[in-house]
């Protein structure tokens, strides 16, 4: 997926590079056709959790497990990371094992929303990348889990810049309605702080305002 940036500044940024040892699996979803976060995304998803140091992450889309392992490797963070499809399930597992970090991440095969209502845990990070049509029900469930001080990032919220556009058409139409819907909901909520990035295909940062904001 190309990011929403001019395509000549997509390539400048991306011959930088991904993320330090994970170049095989950045690699193996190129050639697979699955989504994992753009390049630039993936070193601001490690920049925010060295910076912030959770020690308990909440992910929503694990696929192969790639950004499940970004984190893991870039914190000392246990992670919960929440996978609808089995098959995908599988190769992030076994993903997690060949990098011996099964200790730390836990992938569970579950609708995002089902897992959310149902866990008892609390958590000092967010990472929103599954279905983007429930980012609004993801982030309602989640909030009440949220650790004070903790932060919600949600990947692809401008979706290749078609949010800008008013009349949406096409296979793609739900998704971007509902982001655009998702959005003018975050910018207001009073309660909430949010920094909309023009980051890879649109980067989200929310965090609650604290009682003296």
């Amino acid at each position: 997926m190309n990011g929403i940036v001019y395509p000549m500044v997509s390539d400048y940024i991306e011959k930088f590079g991904g993320i330090s040892g994970l170049q095989e699996m950045e690699e193996y979803a190129k050639i697979n056709y699955v989504p994992i976060v753009m390049k630039d995304a993936a070193r601001f998803l490690a920049f925010m959790v060295s910076l912030n140091k959770p020690k308990k992450i909440l992910e929503l889309g694990t696929a192969i497990g790639y950004s499940a392992l970004l984190m893991a490797l870039h914190s000392e963070a246990e992670i919960v990371t929440v996978e609808r499809d089995e098959k995908m399930k599988e190769i992030a597992v076994k993903n997690i094992e060949k990098y011996e970090m099964k200790d730390r991440i836990k992938v569970v095969l579950s609708e995002c929303e089902d897992y959310i209502r149902s866990t008892g845990e609390t958590f000092d990070f967010v990472f929103m990348d599954a279905g983007k049509s429930h980012y609004r029900e993801y982030l309602d469930l989640s909030l009440p889990k949220l650790n004070p001080g903790g932060f919600i990032l949600c990947d692809n919220v401008l979706y290749k810049g078609l949010v800008v556009h008013e009349a949406t058409a096409g296979k793609h139409k739900t998704n971007i309605m509902r982001l655009q819907e998702f959005l003018d909901y975050v910018h207001k909520r009073e309660d909430l702080i949010v920094s909309l990035l023009t980051v890879s295909d649109g980067m989200l940062l929310i965090r609650r305002k604290e009682e003296n904001e």
